[in-house]
């Protein structure tokens, strides 16, 4: 108990953790608040792709130049201010959602520019625990924030369908627009000594560029992040866009909603045993779990029933905690300090360049041949990219040694 709590006895990384909580609490209701928000004004799937595809858009386009601008300043600071960004964002939207005055363009720009937001918070949050903690600490620390974030991830999405179902979606997403502020307060209290920046360029293209050539160097950045973005743009188009139009007509939002509480459940279960566990060859860790993740689909294509959906969700939550765990010590071993946050975003780009092609695609798609046929083509696709990916050599010799190339060099 000692060891796996010790990273909360650091007073910055303790004020951090509790920021992420605040924010995960609200996001974790944020996502069926604002599906089920879409789907009461306008029915079709692609409404719902169309606003989805706001968010990601920008977060693909500004992915790379946010990395190299959350290496260049307190990534705490960007973080902050990012929370407050997107505080305002989520206060604009409940409110036009709760007087009824919500269109579709509206949800569309707002979305926009939280996407714009996203793409700085996410690299700079992922660069956060290794200049937080020493590295004997990390591992700890990484199953924490994922054990943090899925037990709020239990209650949040299942009180969020049933806000939906009661009050309205608007309440929801007001809630998470508070926590976006909460966050900030805690963030605030994060003290750090300014980190090493002496190989700067003197601009942010100049940094980019320098990221870049960096993670060819390194050699499996670019081809793993390949595969990711196959598979987010896969579970997006099948979870998050057909998935809440195949609820809406068989388990309603409350069912959708505690459907997918269950994958939090299984991220925090499978967390206390992956403290246990040595990873050893991560990259084909992550191509493996990457299509055990996918389950749903099958259930979502098949035989739509509460229970057996439940099911799916926290075998998909165990594989997400296993390939999440498995890149956070990868990149935090191999990347030095000053590189974090580019060669995130680098592997941000690749993962989430075709989401919004997947939110697009999946509407029109599932229309054209049906959502069973979409839904288990999609799994069946994941698969076998996760086989290809599973026997690259370019991938598999990557090893895992603990000892991080910042202190391997010194």
């Amino acid at each position: 108990m000692g060891t796996r709590l010790a990273p909360l006895q650091v007073p910055a990384f303790r004020y951090f953790f509790v920021g992420q909580v605040i924010n995960r609490s609200g996001s974790s209701m944020s996502g069926v608040a604002l599906a089920f928000a879409v789907l009461a004004i306008d029915p079709s799937p692609s409404a719902l792709g169309l606003v989805l595809a706001a968010n990601s858009i920008p977060t693909v386009v500004f992915m790379l130049p946010g990395g190299a601008l959350a290496d260049r300043l307190p990534r705490a600071v960007v973080l902050r201010g990012c929370n407050l960004v997107q505080c305002a964002c989520q206060t604009v939207t409940a409110a036009l959602v709760l007087t009824g005055y919500a269109e579709i363009w509206h949800l569309v720009a707002l979305q926009a520019v939280a996407g714009t937001v996203s793409a700085v918070s996410y690299p700079a949050f992922l660069g956060m625990v290794p200049i937080l903690l020493p590295a004997p600490q990390r591992k700890a620390a990484y199953l924490l924030i994922g054990q943090a974030d899925s037990a709020v991830s239990v209650l949040g999405p299942a009180l969020s369908g049933l806000l939906v179902a009661t009050a309205g979606a608007g309440w929801a997403l007001a809630i998470d627009a508070a926590t976006y502020a909460g966050a900030a307060f805690f963030l605030s209290l994060v003290r750090l000594p300014p980190g090493d920046r002496s190989q700067a360029r003197p601009s942010v293209l100049g940094d980019m560029v320098a990221g870049w050539s960096f993670a060819r160097d390194l050699g499996w950045v670019i081809p793993a992040s390949m595969a990711a973005l196959v598979f987010n743009a896969l579970f997006v188009g099948g979870i998050e866009v057909l998935g809440p139009v195949v609820a809406d007509g068989t388990i309603g939002s409350e069912g959708w909603g505690l459907a997918l509480s269950a994958q939090a459940v299984g991220i925090f279960v499978t967390a206390y045993f992956l403290a246990r566990v040595t990873i050893r060859v991560p990259l084909r860790t992550i191509m493996v779990a990457f299509a055990i993740w996918c389950v749903p689909m099958v259930v979502l294509g098949t035989r739509v029933e509460l229970w057996l959906l439940a099911g799916a969700f926290v075998v998909s939550g165990a594989a997400l905690s296993l390939l999440s765990l498995a890149w956070d010590l990868t990149v935090q071993e191999k990347v030095p300090e000053h590189m974090l946050s580019r060669i995130l975003a680098i592997d941000g780009f690749f993962s989430f360049v075709a989401t919004p092609i997947g939110l697009l695609a999946a509407g029109p798609l599932a229309e054209a041949f049906g959502m069973r046929a979409v839904l288990l083509g999609a799994f069946g696709l994941a698969v076998l990219v996760a086989v290809v990916g599973a026997t690259r050599p370019l991938l598999t010799r990557v090893r895992l040694t603990g000892v991080p190339v910042d202190e391997a060099s010194s």
